[in-house]
């Protein structure tokens, strides 16, 4: 798929006509009602909030319908949110999150340590739900009076960002099967789930006896509207009262909307990065002199500031700034002469959801013209999520973007993800050396030994490249103007919809 950036940035007939056949569907729904502590929100989205039941949340955490043992807070680091506090013993093998007491579950009941260890013992048993490895090393877990116990095989420094926030979501075990599908959702959030149709909307009302902060709405709304252009005519035409979620409006559509007095903007620096991938498996991009060739001729600076402007910082460091204990400045790769032209065009692949939520397409479009004046073809190639996923796994492309959220708050996460040699996104990079300080990493249990290494394996990615840093998330999301409560999100792009954040029911 080839589009010109004119084409990409205006809307087209079809566009327009399928914009206003989506504003009929959604007017058609039942429009929210404003009084005071009664009030309803309605929030359009650019992607499906309903995970399913083989998943392992069933509802995306921005709906605020779960919780887990630990938050991560503004600066990235754990802190209490279903335990109340932690201890660590055994030097590092075993953690001990003791459980805060008055939560209930959406029916009725308390949550115990006992349910809550079974919560977590379904992702632990069923790897399909622990994508990360989190609890790769854990040898038992479970409750011990108040308290949820992990012994481990080998000592963790960071167990309680590993559990944070998707890291363990607490469910209640009677709702779902001995395979680990959830059959009944039910949690202990601010809201409990009423309705999810999938590729439609999920929505919520507040749960009175929540254990924490109030919640802010009798009602909330989450609506999948996958079209960028159409999100934002819904909230002009009052279809919706926001449109909020990590990348839900691009950058284009910013300074459209800027002075527009129906709407009012905002901006978060979230803990997302964008990336461009490369195929490390085969030439040209498995020579690492390729890679620093086309990372200068990229330029991120010029190409960040063209395309994302004011949400997006180019990248000085592997993963957000947001994190504070491992925020290491990243030096410009070496230079490297230009290689021989491959014998055939390079494939820049796209997932075609991402091309809705960020300027990836242009992004593509100005790298394909830059190859092409270097005398390098290229092709950009758009794909729905399962032929895109498939083109990665087999190696069918050269170049990807891609935006990576570093959801435990943790380095290793990254590394994990990306570097390792068994990562489930590495794409063919080896290193011995980066591969000992991973599993080094993994155990160091004196923070100066352990930030050491953190440093090392920045170096390491910024010499080798494995894939580019491009820039960090700065969200934008907007809402109609006098929306009371005001919407605020955090730094992990979730809403808050109670009246403190996570981090400051304590």
């Amino acid at each position: 798929m080839n589009a010109s950036l004119p084409e990409r940035r205006g809307l087209t007939a079809l566009a327009i006509i399928a914009a206003l056949m989506t504003l009929l569907m959604l007017a058609s729904s039942p429009q929210p009602a404003w009084a005071g502590g009664d009030a309803s929100l309605v929030i359009g989205v650019g992607r499906d909030f309903l995970d399913g039941p083989d998943s392992r949340a069933f509802v995306h955490g921005s709906t605020n319908a779960w919780e887990a043992l630990t938050y991560l807070g503004p600066d990235m680091r754990p802190l209490p949110w279903l335990a109340s506090s932690w201890r660590v013993e055994d030097g590092g093998r075993r953690w001990r999150f003791k459980l805060r007491p008055g939560v209930k579950f959406h029916d009725g009941t308390d949550l115990t340590a006992a349910e809550a260890a079974q919560a977590l013992r379904r992702i632990m048993n069923h790897p399909r739900y622990d994508a990360g490895g989190a609890y790769r090393e854990v040898a038992k877990l479970e409750a011990v009076g108040d308290e949820v116990v992990f012994s481990l095989k080998r000592p963790s420094p960071n167990l309680a960002s590993l559990v944070a926030y998707y890291g363990g979501p607490i469910l209640k075990p009677s709702g779902f099967d001995q395979a680990g599908r959830i059959q009944k959702f039910i949690a202990t959030g601010p809201y409990r789930l009423e309705l999810a149709r999938p590729n439609q909307s999920v929505e919520l009302t507040a749960f009175g006896d929540y254990w924490g902060p109030k919640p802010r709405y009798r009602r909330v709304e989450f609506r999948h509207i996958p079209d960028a252009h159409t999100r934002v005519m819904a909230l002009l035409a009052g279809a919706i009262d926001a449109v909020a979620d990590v990348g839900a409006i691009l950058p284009e559509q910013a300074a459209e909307l800027a002075d527009d007095p129906r709407v009012e903007l905002k901006r978060r620096e979230v803990a997302t990065t964008h990336y461009l991938l490369f195929n490390c498996r085969r030439p040209p991009f498995a020579d690492v002199r390729a890679r620093r060739w086309l990372a200068e001729l990229v330029d991120r600076r010029a190409l960040v500031a063209a395309l994302a402007g004011d949400s997006g910082e180019p990248a000085s460091a592997p993963y957000t700034n947001l994190a504070v204990d491992w925020a290491f400045g990243l030096a410009a790769p070496p230079a490297a002469e230009q290689p021989a032209a491959p014998n055939r065009p390079l494939v820049i692949l796209l997932h075609a959801g991402t091309t809705e939520r960020w300027p990836y397409l242009d992004m593509a479009q100005i790298i394909q013209d830059r190859l092409r004046q270097a005398g390098w073809p290229a092709e950009i190639v758009v794909s729905e999520a399962g032929g895109y996923y498939e083109a990665l796994r087999k190696g069918q492309f050269d170049l990807s973007l891609q935006p990576n959220t570093l959801m435990t708050g943790d380095p290793d996460f990254f590394y994990s993800y990306y570097l390792d040699q068994h990562g489930a996104a590495n794409q063919g990079w080896r290193n011995q050396r980066a591969q000992e300080l991973i599993e080094a990493g993994r155990r160091q249990m004196d923070p100066r030994a352990r930030r050491e290494i953190y440093r090392q394996l920045a170096q390491i990615f910024g010499a080798e490249l494995p894939l580019l840093a491009l820039y960090h998330e700065h969200s934008i999301h907007a809402q109609r103007r006098g929306l009371a409560p005001a919407l605020e999100l955090d730094q992990n792009f979730r809403p808050l919809l109670t009246e403190r954040g996570p981090w400051e029911a304590q």
